[in-house]
């Protein structure tokens, strides 16, 4: 790329314009590097506390959870399902990011009188644990969007740090070089051409 510049002073004003746009997006890049990172990390602890808020809720219920093979007719996984989900959005760094809002149930009808008593509080448990696996699941989407965009940023990161910014610089040492070599040239020309006029 060297090789194909042209070495004038209009395009060395023009590799130094470049030169300082690079250098003042850098850090910009830099950051949103480090904040998504950051947010990755933030939602990766997040899925933790919640896989950990999941396994403590069923050790909670393991007492119990043998009532859930019992015939009610049928399993008591049957009578609740989710709905919808109504998402929203986060943004972090310039990414929208999705986020559970509401998560809605269907529950089936069931005669509360031909059903064992702790129906309802299984329920609410079934409940509980389907909101945390959409929650764990918008998160694991999160942190899907939060990779894809680090690996762009990334990508422009080295781009200027590597290519564009060392790039510039060469090519304005280079122009530099190309007009001091032809300035002295000027300069030796001229004073051959001042001895000639002084001999003639």
């Amino acid at each position: 790329m060297a090789d194909k510049i042209k070495k004038t002073r209009p395009e060395l004003l023009r590799q130094r314009r470049q030169l300082s746009m690079f250098q003042r997006f850098l850090p910009t890049l830099v950051l949103k590097k480090q904040q998504i990172q950051s947010e990755i990390l933030k939602v990766r602890a997040e899925v933790e506390k919640l896989d950990q808020q999941l396994a403590g809720r069923i050790r909670q219920i393991s007492s119990w959870s043998s009532l859930f093979s019992e015939s009610l007719p049928g399993p008591l996984t049957r009578l609740v399902a989710v709905k919808d989900i109504q998402r929203g959005i986060r943004n972090v760094a310039g990414i929208k990011l999705p986020v559970v809002k509401i998560v809605q149930y269907e529950v089936k009808d069931f005669s509360r009188l031909a059903t064992p008593p702790w129906i309802d509080a299984g329920l609410r448990l079934l409940k509980e644990l389907m909101e945390l696996r959409e929650t764990v699941k918008v998160l694991h989407e999160q942190e899907a969007l939060l990779q894809q965009e680090l690996r762009k940023v990334t990508q422009r990161v080295n781009l200027f740090e590597k290519v564009k910014i060392p790039s510039a610089k060469e090519n304005i040492r280079l122009i530099r070089i190309a007009l001091a070599e032809e300035q002295t040239a000027a300069v030796g020309r001229s004073k051959i051409a001042k001895g000639k006029s002084a001999a003639a």
